[in-house]
């Protein structure tokens, strides 16, 4: 992948998690989560692959959230570190103060595709 694109493309994935439905095509939201996935939540605690995908599929697909401040940094040339901040802005009122999200995406060889590895997210207020 053109390494001009691959901030946008990153960009995109984080921002498909969290707006899409997955619950037409749950074989799409495996596919993006590394086998060996990992995630750490707010509280400072691991949260299991399958843990969050029952999140993703069962969540409620009008919430949205704004992301700034993105950043990709190559971590070696199939894996990249993601940085931003994010909030959720809809429903009207139900954001918090946000948080700042750092996720490690795997390029996938077999796949041609990216896969997240790691994820963890650490709310401001």
């Amino acid at each position: 992948m053109n390494l001009l694109n691959l901030p946008e493309h990153i960009r995109i994935l984080e921002e498909l998690l969290l707006h899409q439905d997955f619950s037409t095509s749950p074989e799409q939201l495996e596919s993006m989560l590394d086998s060996n996935f990992r995630e750490i939540n707010p509280k400072g605690e691991e949260i299991s692959r399958e843990s969050v995908i029952n999140w993703l599929l069962a969540k409620d697909t009008s919430l949205r959230w704004e992301f700034s401040e993105f950043d990709v940094t190559p971590l070696s040339d199939d894996l990249v570190l993601a940085t931003y901040f994010a909030r959720q802005v809809y429903p009207e009122g139900a954001s918090s103060g946000g948080a700042r999200h750092c996720s490690i995406w795997r390029e996938n060889k077999t796949g041609k595709m990216w896969q997240l590895v790691f994820h963890q997210s650490t709310k401001t207020s």
